[in-house]
């Protein structure tokens, strides 16, 4: 062979070489590309990622230093402050949720909070709590009405609402004021479920003395922290039962 022509043979392999190169190339890329978007596809009809552990804030009602200076203790009946029994109560709760697998933070855990009423929602939202719970005790100038009111704003706090209602009237034999939908800072500004609970009347004596009583506190704590994982569980149920509906039904190229 002439060595022009040897030349020229070389040159075509190489050509056909680089052309074969990028054919596999472009087959590896296409090949890349097919199961990315498998990948993507996959990933985007997957259930959200559940937390380990539910994240529940509750918030002993009161104890901010107000404007004046003066420290906010709520209502003072027969003895009691409200800031200094909601506290207590509050405490045995985040010790019961606890027990029973939640995150639960205190807004306080001092006679004073930091925090404004907005600022307890937004420590709320801060850690992707599941749920806000603020507790209280009602009062009124008579010394009369007596009994449990849990208050709600949002759509999504109500059935919360009518389950606590329930659960605390029945099994702290407190009377049922019945739920209600109430303007509440802490309820209208919280991004998750949120109830406010009254847990009695201070300036009722009978609710004063249960509510003076450690055992009777102990006891509100454990039916709160039943109730709020009875209310979790069927949550957690709703949302499967959505997701297996869900994925159930054929993806459609």
């Amino acid at each position: 062979m002439q060595p022009a022509n040897a030349a020229m043979a070389r040159h075509k392999q190489a050509k056909r070489a680089r052309h074969h190169s990028l054919r596999f190339g472009l087959l590896l890329a296409l090949i890349g590309m097919a199961l990315w978007l498998c990948w993507r596809i996959t990933y985007d009809h997957r259930p959200p990622p559940t937390k380990l552990r539910p994240i529940a804030v509750v918030d002993a009602g009161h104890g901010a230093i107000l404007p004046s200076g003066i420290w906010d203790t709520g209502a003072i009946r027969y003895g009691l402050r409200e800031a200094d029994v909601v506290l207590d109560i509050a405490y045995r709760c985040q010790s019961h949720l606890e027990r029973r697998g939640w995150v639960a933070v205190l807004t306080r855990d001092t006679a004073v909070t930091p925090f404004t009423l907005a600022e307890r929602t937004a420590l709320a939202e801060r850690i992707n709590a599941d749920v806000f719970v603020s507790l209280h005790l009602n009062s009124y100038p008579s010394p009369q009405p007596h009994g449990v009111t849990v208050f709600y704003w949002s759509p999504q706090s109500q059935p919360l609402a009518a389950l606590l209602q329930t659960q605390l009237s029945q099994r702290l034999g407190l009377r049922d004021r019945g739920i209600e939908r109430g303007t509440f800072t802490v309820l209208v500004t919280a991004a998750m479920p949120a109830v406010l609970v009254e847990l009695g009347f201070l300036s009722n004596p009978q609710d004063a003395q249960k509510l003076r009583n450690p055992q009777f506190r102990e006891r509100a704590a454990i039916v709160l922290a039943e109730t709020l994982t009875a209310w979790w569980g069927a949550q957690r149920e709703g949302q499967e039962r959505r997701v297996t509906r869900f994925s159930s039904v054929p993806f459609r190229h």
